[in-house]
């Protein structure tokens, strides 16, 4: 026999809700031993329609299931499910909020019992912002030390200390890169105090209307920190008498792209970031170590976008061309090449798409930036229309500088792709 168990979690929330909260209103109808009983599965049905239903099994019950109403000999009804073949013990979880009723009906079931059906007001919170920007959601997990402690220059920092500055800095550069919807991972204990603090007894109910929402991340951006020694040197020249500041050491960066659903990698690449590639003077201060930081979360960012939605040419506006990215990443003096995409590109061997082709068309450097947007000048060739994919100099280099076509990273799909 199969017993299947429903665990439900119904809150009639007042007359009024939030503007954060909808109302949705289902039909819904169920089967029980009496009206009550009917009715409360009904309610039950209405929020698995709603929220979905968690469903547990040690294997799938294919088996059709029946509900049969047996009267005892003490003229005492009740209920069981009859399963034809298997004998699974299967549980079905549903919790969720109602509002508010109506019943529809209440008449005697075919098999025995009674069949109710309802009109129900489900409500559903509301996300803040658009939810259908088009954005894919993204995560920053905690950057991981080798050491379990580094010498910067004459600063001593713990591991926990850069884990959690370098991961400061990658989520800030992407969240301010505005492509993504960026998802905590780190730090978390405020939002876990804040829920706990919702499902007390002393919130409103139509507050719990916003728990059991958190999302879950398209990509996944993972590093590990291999080396970090950075130094600097006053030394004094015998020539002249001029002292100056020698930089030396690098911070070495293992960095993934992956989809946690089905764990691939999209991309890995392990970043050799010393002072001159960070575009900066380390001289040992405090000051210089959080631009250290800053730059490394940039190059970082720079790379995850440049792999998985790289800039676009949107338009233009006299002579400047509007990019659709701008911030911090996007800096007036900074160039970038300009690549046009041609057409899909397919592997041989296992039919994939490779993405599209890209030819370089130009160079353009950036004028000024604004939160949601750059604008830049042509330097060196042409662009026209809109669409163009713009990459960093260092990224688009190819062995034979002659050769100006390649393809999107491997396995990488932008949004225009047709993939």
């Amino acid at each position: 026999m199969v017993k299947k168990s429903l665990v439900m979690l119904f809150l009639l929330l007042p007359g009024m809700v939030l503007a954060a909260t909808d109302i949705m209103t289902v039909n819904a109808e169920a089967t029980g031993i009496d009206r009550e009983q009917a009715i409360f599965n009904a309610l039950g049905d209405a929020v698995r329609q709603v929220r979905g239903a968690e469903i547990s099994a040690s294997r799938q019950v294919q088996s059709a299931l029946s509900r049969v109403s047996v009267r005892s000999g003490d003229d005492r009804e009740s209920s069981e499910e009859i399963s034809k073949v298997s004998k699974n013990q299967t549980r079905v979880s549903a919790e969720g909020l109602i509002s508010g009723y109506k019943v529809l009906s209440v008449t005697n079931a075919s098999g025995g019992g009674k069949l109710a059906r309802l009109s129900v007001d489900v409500p559903v919170y509301k996300t803040l912002g658009n939810p259908n920007d088009g954005r894919w959601r993204m995560a920053v997990y905690p950057v991981w030390p080798a050491r379990s402690a580094y010498q910067v220059a004459d600063i001593t920092l713990s591991r926990e200390e850069v884990s959690s500055r370098l991961t400061q800095s990658i989520t800030e550069a992407l969240v301010q890169s505005r492509r993504f919807a960026m998802l905590a991972r780190n730090r978390e204990s405020s939002i876990i105090a804040e829920r706990a603090r919702m499902g007390g007894n002393d919130i409103p109910v139509s507050e719990k209307a916003m728990l059991g929402n958190e999302m879950g991340a398209e990509y996944l951006v993972s590093a590990m920190i291999t080396e970090f020694t950075f130094n600097a040197e006053e030394k004094e020249s015998r020539l002249t008498g001029e002292r100056s500041i020698v930089q030396s050491g690098a911070l070495v960066l293992e960095t993934r792209v992956l989809v946690p659903a089905t764990g691939e990698i999209v991309w890995s690449e392990t970043l050799n970031l010393s002072p001159e590639q960070l575009d900066m003077e380390f001289d040992g201060s405090k000051g210089s170590l959080q631009t250290l930081f800053e730059r490394a979360g940039q190059e970082v960012a720079l790379s995850v976008i440049d792999v998985v939605w790289p800039p676009l040419v949107e338009g233009r506006q006299g002579n400047e061309l509007i990019i659709n990215m701008g911030g911090e990443l996007m800096q007036a003096g900074q160039r970038w090449e300009v690549f046009a995409l041609g057409d899909n590109v397919q592997n041989s061997h296992s039919g994939n798409s490779l993405g599209r082709s890209e030819s370089m068309t130009a160079t353009v450097e950036v004028i000024r930036s604004t939160p949601k947007m750059a604008y830049a000048k042509v330097v060196e060739g042409m662009v026209e229309g809109k669409g163009q994919v713009l990459r960093r100099p260092a990224h688009a280099t190819a062995k034979d500088p002659d050769e100006a076509i390649r393809a999107t990273r491997k396995r990488t799909c932008l949004p225009m792709d047709p993939c």
